[in-house]
């Protein structure tokens, strides 16, 4: 009992969501002596169910946590694994005895009220127990229940996205890698050099969406603006609501060629897109580079830097602070150490 208890602890200690997975994963198949343990995650992707492999560990191994960036569209369709399928569908653990090396595979949802977000899958070499079976149910609740908490402090109300209460602390993270080498500042020229990028996005004319067409059309739309921002960008990429309509993206291990089709492609994907009732919607899109040593005050201002012309030269573009410096558009001397206040 004290060691399910300590289990417990572990689990409930954790705040990052990357940790948390790993976690479960280690102290579920610690309790319950499993061969294999796959946390897969569910991703939804224009009407298609995805699923993407986020933890696999084997008895007496380290935890392999895939942590690198996918075109969602690369993803495995949930259909090509008709267990995991049945089990997504039924909401409820299934059970499947006919492996090829002869163990038993057991799938539990884990559930975030009425959807299936993840799925656990174990190989054993013997059925479990009932308790045992329990055991895996409760602790997967608890996870939840514990994710569910995470989401409330940390996600904005009305979109879903993180608010911008957490940016700083997940910010802090992804730039502490301090043995890397600044970026070159022509992003003209071709690198495979791969480093966090940050992207503040505004929708264009919102005051006059809400004046003309109400506040819940308003609403409406930054919901569906969310909803395009999650279908575009990797699930590893952090995705907030600064507040009103101003968006914030990190997009995690991306060249400056990647960083630069993403934000084009989701400023595309919102022209494109017919909003109910509001009509055609635009986007503008300013981002930066992260460097080592930034802070998110500082690495905002560049990026807002880079939406403040964007918006000043007809809206409905991206943008690049490093690229507008190397056109002079932006003087490097006012642009090197800005910092911004944001609370």
């Amino acid at each position: 009992m004290g060691h399910l208890i300590d289990s417990v602890a572990e689990l409930t200690d954790l705040r990052d969501r990357d940790a948390l997975e790993a976690t479960l994963a280690a102290v579920t198949l610690g309790l319950i002596q499993a061969s294999r343990l796959t946390l897969w995650k569910v991703i939804y992707r224009a009407g298609v169910v995805r699923l993407r492999q986020r933890v696999n560990l084997v008895a007496r191994g380290a935890p392999e946590v895939d942590e690198a960036p996918i075109d969602p569209n690369m993803l495995l369709p949930l259909v090509f694994r008709p267990d995991l399928y049945d089990c997504f569908h039924a909401g409820t653990p299934l059970c499947r005895t006919a492996t090829a090396e002869g163990d038993v595979r057991y799938v539990f949802p884990v559930m975030d009220g009425r959807n299936v977000i993840r799925l656990l899958e174990i190989l054993r070499s013997s059925p479990l127990r009932e308790d045992q079976e329990r055991l895996i149910v409760g602790m997967l609740r608890i996870y939840s229940n514990h994710l569910g908490v995470l989401d409330y402090g940390d996600c904005d109300e009305l979109t879903g996205l993180f608010n911008r209460r957490t940016f700083h602390d997940y910010f802090s993270q992804i730039a502490s890698y301090s043995d890397a080498v600044p970026p070159r500042v022509d992003e003209r020229v071709p690198t495979r050099e791969r480093f966090p990028h940050l992207a503040v996005i505004d929708i264009d004319f919102f005051k006059r969406i809400n004046d003309d067409f109400g506040h819940p059309f308003g609403d409406e739309v930054l919901v569906l603006f969310a909803r395009l921002m999650r279908e575009c960008f990797n699930d590893l990429d952090r995705l907030f609501r600064f507040g009103g309509e101003e968006f914030l993206v990190i997009l995690n291990n991306a060249t400056k060629l990647e960083a630069q089709a993403a934000l084009e492609n989701f400023r595309a994907t919102v022209e494109g897109f017919r909003f109910p009732q509001v009509g055609p919607v635009t986007a503008s899109i300013g981002y930066t580079t992260v460097l080592p040593g930034d802070t998110g005050s500082s690495a905002f201002g560049r990026a807002d830097a880079a939406l403040y012309v964007a918006k000043q030269r007809g809206r409905n573009q991206v943008r690049s602070h490093e690229m507008l410096i190397a056109d002079g558009v932006i003087e490097k001397r006012k642009a090197v150490g800005q910092d911004v206040e944001l609370f």
